[in-house]
């Protein structure tokens, strides 16, 4: 019985310890610091309100993002943007977005598609379109190896880039769009960043027919190397490689108005940048010292001139705030994400298209929307008592922003003509028409309204649609059925709303010995352009 007793007042003890010790642990581990950070707040300025965390990288189009003045803009509404670089993580960036560790981030468009998709979600809403690249990404080759886009249809041929990159998407459009049926299956060569390419160019076999995609500033470098020269890059190109702001989901639907801040925010820096030339040099300069490493003058404004931000009213556009006339021909979100999962899927980078052709759920205008109603100008800002609760404005009347326009191609005389460089074949399907006849059939028509769509997704360059008929029976015959054929399809083309002076129709010389199968009876689309 003493024993049991005994026994008994052992284990209350032990259970005294062990309550002690877990009042202890709570109290150092939960109230103490507790009670440290309220005395912190007590004794501290508190200048933040709200801590917005945003992922990305070193990429320089995020430079005005990461501005001095989207900082100055957003302490005034005692918000605080705090930048997470995952090094170009983009399938990690999807999952902090789910997860919530960042509420922002920025992507590329197909980076996005890619990362949701391998995600099974995509969490975030692109909420703002940042820039386009025109001409910051870039395939180059040397040019004993690889003289046009065309020699890369060789079994031997490579492509060596940064896979989940831009970069590798310019090389999957190209793919996508250009005929290149020789070009293994096998050929992407891995390599880790344009550091890392360019690296692989200066050593290569110039002879090899090998090709190499890299950004800027390696761009600028690369085509300094004897030899190397361009084959094709962004600037020649529409809706491709383009870039966004993406607010998580939940957070956007909790805090609209603190999204609506930094788009603001963003718009302001954006307008002011890009109206002081020398600030948005100095900008990039300081921003690509901190994260990608000094650039020279030089290099800093051929990064400048190859990188297009979009302002305010192009982001209207874009997000179908305005249409019609007012929009000049912009391509909505939702046929650049269109664009953009087919050559995807069609070059098997994602298995499937994750969003079934509703293209809509990836993106929200409604904060776009509510500026455009409230007539928001990025040079203004508004008086005490606005949503804003600014109390200064910038002096003078600032000029409005507008929608810029894709240059136009000028038409050209017969002579011109035959100075244009030859670009690729385009891909497609051979156009069917009646036997014996130049009537398209209706496949073919659909086959056509992609060609179409291409070329405006390719706006600087010229097209020659060549007919071709079969090397049997009469031959001058043949040749009228060729031309009638080429004349027929570049009708249906500018029906569709191609400019009239970038399609030249002809009748090919190219016998069917030449060509094979069912082309030798079709038509072929030849892109031509002015050399670089």
């Amino acid at each position: 019985m003493d024993a049991d007793k005994k026994r008994s007042k052992i284990i209350m003890a032990a259970s005294w310890l062990v309550i002690i010790g877990i009042i202890g642990l709570v109290y150092k581990f939960v109230v103490e610091p507790r009670l440290r950070g309220d005395l912190v707040k007590e004794t501290s300025t508190q200048r933040y309100a709200h801590t917005i965390k945003v992922a990305h990288d070193s990429f320089p189009g995020y430079a005005i993002l990461r501005s001095p003045a989207v900082k100055n803009l957003l302490d005034r509404q005692a918000i605080k943007l705090t930048f997470v670089d995952d090094k170009a993580d983009y399938a990690r960036r999807a999952r902090d977005l789910k997860s919530g560790k960042v509420q922002m981030a920025v992507f590329t468009i197909d980076a996005y598609l890619k990362a949701g998709s391998a995600l099974g979600e995509f969490p975030g809403s692109i909420i703002l379109v940042i820039d386009e690249s025109k001409g910051a990404d870039a395939i180059v080759a040397y040019e004993r190896g690889v003289p046009q886009i065309p020699s890369l249809s060789n079994p031997q041929a490579r492509i060596v880039l940064t896979p989940d990159s831009p970069s590798e998407t310019l090389a999957r459009i190209m793919i996508n769009k250009m005929s290149l049926p020789s070009l293994p299956a096998s050929w992407a060569v891995e390599t880790n960043g344009a550091e890392s390419v360019y690296k692989k160019l200066k050593s290569a076999d110039p002879d090899a027919p090998h090709a190499y995609v890299v950004w800027e500033p390696y761009v600028t470098k690369a085509l300094a190397i004897e030899g190397v020269h361009l084959l094709l890059d962004s600037s020649k190109l529409k809706g491709y490689i383009v870039d966004v702001l993406v607010a998580q989901r939940e957070f956007l639907s909790a805090q609209p108005e603190l999204v609506t801040h930094v788009v603001q925010a963003y718009l302001r820096a954006n307008y002011d940048y890009n109206n002081q030339p020398e600030g948005l040099l100095s900008l990039i300069q300081a921003d690509t010292k901190q994260y990608g490493g000094a650039l020279s003058r030089h290099e800093t404004s051929k990064l400048v001139e190859s990188i297009e931000w979009r302002n305010t009213v192009e982001n209207y556009a874009h997000f179908g705030v305005i249409s019609g006339a007012s929009a000049k021909g912009t391509d909505r979100l939702e046929t650049m994400i269109g664009k953009i999962m087919q050559v995807l899927v069609m070059t098997h980078s994602i298995p499937a298209d994750a969003l079934s052709g509703n293209y809509e759920t990836l993106f929200y205008e409604g904060i776009l929307r509510s500026l455009h109603h409230d007539k928001f100008h990025p040079g203004v800002l508004n008086t005490s008592g606005n949503a804003d609760g600014l109390d200064d404005i910038f002096a003078g009347v600032p000029p409005a922003e507008e929608v810029r326009e894709t240059a136009a191609l000028n038409p050209l005389s017969a002579a011109n003509w035959e100075t244009l460089a030859p670009v690729a074949t385009m891909k497609i399907e051979p156009i069917q028409f009646g036997r014996g006849n130049a009537r398209i059939l209706p496949n073919s028509q659909r086959a056509l309204k992609r060609i179409a769509a291409d070329l405006k997704s390719f706006p600087h360059y010229y097209l020659r649609v060549a007919g071709h008929t079969r090397q049997e029976g009469d031959a001058a015959a043949n040749r009228i059925l060729a031309a009638q054929r080429a004349s027929a399809v570049a009708q249906f083309l500018i029906n569709l709303g191609i400019a009239k002076h970038r399609i030249r129709d002809i009748a090919s010389n190219r016998t069917s010995v030449q060509m094979q199968g069912a082309a030798a009876q079709s038509v072929t689309f030849e892109l031509l352009g002015k050399p670089y």
